[in-house]
């Protein structure tokens, strides 16, 4: 009986003594004080390049992994609150992270930018602040949730992430969509997009190529300059009547774009919003719109028709230029500017007529226009 009970005492020490070695593994390369992480040695990195942070860590500093080729995995301990800029910048072979539940809040800016072989990365619920470029140029990475509790992204987060193809949003809180976030993104095939969304800032999905649609949330007030921009997949948007401002070449060179549905409530589109989405059929363009912008549909060769708002007063320079499948024209009572090459490059207009509200006609406004009689 006492050598079953001494076997068992030595079993029970031996466990603890295994998990205190596990939960220390890597501890020789950290150099720790008053419960910040400073640095990291990379040449004291285990061989398996695998490191669990022990659980005096509650914060990691700026840059104190930064360029620790040898780390290849990482363990984060359920009491640090916060990763500092660049923290893992340029670690060439990380490509795990995990974090506990219930701890990291902030991310730095650019705490794991550059790190091109990071697949997997689980954010914590806790998590309310994801820093400038956190995420940038991480080509392997190909899935994201953004957490419950963010509520704000810095600009460019994830650009470049040229392996990401699902971003999941979580969060109830977010308002913003920062710009650039996610630049280049081109494997992206699939957005959630929280129902608390009221901006989506400039180039923020600019070159997706692979993003074929997105649902817009029904409290959405903007979407920004270029912001989706040389979306090349993308086969319609429907945009929200809570929608006020629609920013320039928001959806310049979408080639894929076939149907939009515009807010009413718009009042200008702006320069380029549709250059060059070659194959947009029709357009209803609401009646509160007063102001169609340089070039704003130039280049749409498969645009055959278009309802022009009642409220429309100015149409600027090349607006409909090279829309050769556009057939006829039907320019409100209110219209009292059409700026050159307005219709340029139409050929297949055969009848216009223009009220009596226009004042000035710029030149080569029906520039040829060889079917117009």
């Amino acid at each position: 009986m006492k050598t079953t009970a001494l076997y068992k005492y030595l079993f029970i020490v031996l466990f603890f003594c295994a998990q205190l070695v596990l939960s220390q593994q890597g501890i020789e390369a950290l150099f720790i004080k008053e419960g910040v992480l400073l640095k990291c040695e990379d040449a004291k990195i285990p061989s398996d390049g695998y490191i669990a942070l022990p659980h005096t860590v509650k914060a990691i500093a700026a840059e104190a992994f930064k360029g620790c080729t040898r780390l290849q995995r990482i363990s984060v301990s359920g009491v640090v609150t916060a990763i500092g800029d660049r923290a893992f910048a340029e670690c060439e072979s990380l490509t795990k992270v995990e974090m506990l539940p219930n701890s990291v809040t902030a991310i730095g800016v650019q705490a794991f930018a550059f790190c091109p072989n990071l697949k997997e990365i689980n954010l914590p619920n806790t998590v309310t602040t994801i820093g400038e470029e956190a995420f940038r140029g991480c080509f392997a990475l190909e899935r994201v949730e953004i957490p419950e509790a963010t509520t704000l992204i810095g600009n460019r987060a994830f650009i470049d992430c040229s392996g990401l193809k699902q971003v999941v949003f979580l969060s109830n809180e977010l308002n913003t969509l920062p710009s650039q976030l996610f630049y280049q993104c081109k494997a992206l095939a699939q957005v959630t997009l929280p129902p608390s969304l009221r901006h989506i800032k400039s180039s923020v999905f600019a070159y997706c190529e692979s993003l074929p649609e997105l649902v817009l949330p029904e409290k959405l007030e903007s979407i920004g300059d270029d912001a989706f921009e040389y979306c090349r997949r993308l086969i319609s948007i429907d945009i929200p009547d809570s929608v006020v401002f629609v920013g320039a070449s928001a959806f310049n060179s979408c080639s894929s774009l076939m149907k939009v549905k515009l807010p009413y409530g718009l009042r200008h589109i702006l320069n380029d919003t549709f250059l060059d989405c070659t194959s947009l059929t029709a357009v209803v363009i609401p009646d509160t719109v007063e102001k169609i912008n340089i070039q704003a549909f130039k280049n749409c060769s498969s645009l055959v028709r278009v309802q022009m708002p009642l409220a429309l007063t100015n149409i600027y320079y090349a607006a409909f230029y090279g829309c050769k499948s556009l057939q006829y024209i039907d320019l409100p009572d209110e219209v009292k500017y059409i700026g050159g090459l307005a219709f340029g490059e139409c050929q297949n207009i055969q009848t216009v007529e223009l009220p009596k509200a226009v004042t000035v006609i710029a030149s080569k406004v029906f520039y040829n226009c060889t079917n117009l009689t």
